[in-house]
């Protein structure tokens, strides 16, 4: 019964999401990409991390972690509305510019590794069903994808590469969906009969490492700031807060529904622990978790493509084509595949992620200084150095 519910929910939802008018949409286009890129990989893999490191206190701890992340994205919005225009007019000064420079060279390599990286585990999660698990399998598979993700971005552009990630987080998000409708039915029914037993609440400080670089989980609101050029800037602030409040309630919910299910043992890590947590609910739900982290992976590939994309063009000051910029990160993606260990790269992502944001987060406290907003000043200054602690202090988690 709980499986044909989330059967039924996620085809209702993905025929809402998908319909031609939403998808038409340019507020819903512009939410899109930042709500790809923060619900990606780590949607799945921080639900068995924090419950190891917390037990019964996760969903407090993720709490943070998204409050974190929105004042992070406070100063991403200040920067679009208040330190673009200067770059854009020559009057930004020294300093401001010299820090958007640093901060979007290291922001392109982050790119570029976390396309390769999200594609890799597309792979994995592809072949996992046949028992495949060679790494020249997984490469090659990878290597498609980027070629598709290319041949889009430069025969048909910005609109095409969007579609696509507008179809596969649309996918992703119907699941998820008729996944919290089977959790919360079964949260209910045994609620009603003789209560829901969980683990008891509990954290380390040694594990403090571990939990600041969760914040990784949840990056991608950034996205917005590299889409200047399809949608103005007051859309782009609006729909990335928009895209940050519904990852929010998105990610609260479904700690909060998996709750009831941290007592269930895991062997593995990763995907596959929330694959094992799932089995007990309902049969279908492993088959639906495994479709959502394709759909996640796809989505989050993409997303970061078209912020690398329109990253490249801005650091080349426009020289550089759009459609040659997408060409440009889909060669170097699988060059990463290639010819290094992209999990071991991956912990040098985390930590550029980190650190663009503190260099970001520094803009901001100028610029609101030079506004005289001095609150916001000292706040974006506060931010910019807890995010370098987590560059210094951060262990990266995803992929573990």
């Amino acid at each position: 019964m709980i499986g044909v519910l989330a059967i039924a929910v996620t085809l209702i939802a993905a025929a809402i999401l998908l319909h031609p008018r939403l998808v038409a949409s340019p507020h819903w286009r512009a939410i899109s990409t930042p709500l790809a890129s923060i619900i990606g990989s780590g949607f799945l893999v921080s639900v068995p991390i924090l419950r190891d490191l917390s037990g019964s206190w996760a969903t407090a701890l993720m709490a943070g972690l998204l409050l974190m992340a929105y004042f992070v994205g406070a100063a991403v919005r200040h920067n679009i509305l208040h330190v673009e225009p200067l770059l854009n007019d020559g009057q930004a000064g020294r300093p401001i510019l010299s820090l958007e420079r640093m901060s979007h060279v290291a922001l392109a390599f982050a790119y570029f590794v976390s396309v390769a990286y999200y594609l890799v585990l597309f792979s994995t999660f592809l072949l996992k069903p046949l028992g495949i698990a060679n790494g020249t399998d997984i490469k090659l598979i990878v290597s498609v994808c980027l070629a598709l993700i290319a041949a889009v971005g430069l025969l048909r552009g910005f609109g095409a590469e969007e579609k696509l990630e507008i179809y596969a987080v649309s996918v992703k998000l119907a699941v998820i969906g008729g996944l919290l409708a089977a959790l919360i039915v079964y949260a209910l029914s045994h609620a009603f009969n003789g209560g829901v037993s969980t683990l008891p609440g509990h954290f380390e400080a040694k594990n403090v490492p571990i939990l600041l670089g969760l914040l990784i989980v949840v990056q991608g609101f950034e996205t917005s700031r590299f889409l200047g050029d399809a949608y103005p800037a007051e859309l782009r602030v609006k729909t990335m807060k928009q895209a940050q409040l519904l990852s929010a309630a998105i990610y609260l919910a479904f700690f909060l529904a998996m709750t009831p299910l941290f007592t269930i043992d895991t062997s593995l890590d990763g995907v596959a622990a929330i694959v094992d947590m799932l089995a007990p609910v309902a049969a279908v739900l492993p088959i639906m978790i495994i479709i959502g982290a394709l759909a996640s992976q796809s989505s989050a590939a993409i997303a970061d493509t078209l912020g690398a994309g329109g990253l490249v063009r801005d650091v080349s000051a426009k020289r550089i084509n759009i459609r040659h910029a997408y060409l440009l990160t889909a060669v170097i993606a699988a060059l990463v595949t290639w010819e290094t260990d992209i999990y071991a790269l991956i912990t040098l992502a985390s930590r550029c992620f980190a650190f663009y944001y503190a260099l970001q987060c520094l803009v901001a406290a100028i610029s609101a200084y030079r506004l005289k907003q001095t609150k916001q000043a000292a706040g974006f200054l506060l931010l910019s150095v807890i995010c370098a602690i987590i560059v210094v202090f951060g262990a990266p988690v995803e992929g573990e």
